[in-house]
């Protein structure tokens, strides 16, 4: 029985991501991807990319040595940074598995407290989380004509949305789950099992309060700036991996970006299909071709995709040749 769950949890998220790619793909004119691509790709633009998001993956690692650093100061710079690599390998197999594996893997190879390490990744996650709510305020409050003017076109959309954000049956929902929630913690209190439970939390809470230990903040501030940066930069310069003129305006690819980092959100592997649809549709949105989108969200994603497991899969194997090398002198 675990086994199928295991096995389910996996299928279920990569069937609902490769049905929704198809679904997206299958209107495409694929004649004329087939053409975009016959024009021949750039591929010094593809070796910025790669430069910038190993630079991206390696600040990612820093910033948690930061916050390692008040809790686990044993942790050294070079196990993070590749754990972080391994993560995001992790998450395109697994959902949301990378961020669990990392702290795993510091047990694992330098026996470091996996839940303490647990919070520090939460403290990160909640950060991510408030500076892409920020920008998505910052896209929404720059290009509200934009929004207008495709709300005005199709009054469909508008009303939709606004009858999804107002259903009794969305609020009725949230309100079940927080009662449920409470019910499930009264009861729980009550039993030994809880004593352990609560124990493990302090350490994720004392993982996670590693924020306010931070010995260089600024320097948190930084590395937190240069990798949504870092992020946006792959991504803008993804317009130059083709032969057929883009042009759009930061703002606009911007804003495409931010959209597709609320795809990635979705709990499928690698924001497969999600991230595609909200890119294409947003690019769309700006009067580009639906062609010439999927062209280009089909090539920045899957070269994304492509070295992350890479780059993943020669982070764990360093990991691990490094761990048996040690093992050996001992």
């Amino acid at each position: 029985m675990d086994r199928i769950k295991k096995l389910l949890k996996w299928i279920v998220p990569l069937l609902l991501g490769v049905l929704l790619f198809a679904w997206i793909y299958k209107r495409m004119d694929w004649i004329s991807i087939k053409e975009i691509f016959q024009l021949g790709l750039r591929y010094e633009w593809m070796l910025v990319f790669l430069l910038i998001f190993v630079i991206g993956m390696v600040v990612r690692g820093l910033r948690w040595q930061q916050l390692l650093e008040p809790v686990c100061p044993e942790a050294d710079t070079k196990s993070t940074t590749l754990a972080v690599f391994v993560a995001y390998a992790a998450n395109l197999i697994f959902p949301r598995i990378g961020e669990v594996a990392r702290c795993g893997l510091l047990k694992q190879y330098k026996q470091l407290s996996f839940t303490k390490a647990l919070g520090t990744v939460l403290a990160e996650r909640i950060i991510d989380l408030i500076c892409l709510l920020i920008m998505v305020v910052v896209v929404v409050v720059f290009q509200l004509d934009v929004f207008r003017q495709f709300f005005t076109e199709y009054p469909d959309k508008a009303s939709g949305l606004m009858k999804i954000l107002f259903s009794w049956q969305l609020w009725a929902l949230l309100l079940g789950l927080l009662l449920a929630l409470i019910l499930l913690w009264r009861r729980l209190r009550h039993f030994p099992v809880f004593n352990k439970l609560n124990e493990g939390f302090k350490k994720i809470w004392q993982g996670m309060k590693s924020i306010k230990a931070l010995k260089r903040p600024w320097l948190f501030v930084f590395w937190s700036f240069f990798i949504w940066l870092s992020y946006f930069a792959t991504f803008y310069i993804g317009q130059y991996f083709f032969n057929i003129p883009f042009g759009l305006s930061v703002i606009a690819m911007f804003t495409a970006h931010i959209m597709g980092s609320l795809g990635m959100v979705a709990p499928v592997q690698g924001g497969l299909g999600a991230w595609h649809f909200m890119v294409i549709y947003t690019m769309v949105l700006y009067g580009i071709n639906e062609t010439a989108a999927g062209a280009f969200a089909l090539t920045v994603h899957g070269l994304n995709t492509a070295l992350t497991l890479f780059f993943g899969f020669v982070a764990y194997l360093w990991l691990w040749l490094e761990n048996k090398k040690s093992k050996v002198e001992k």
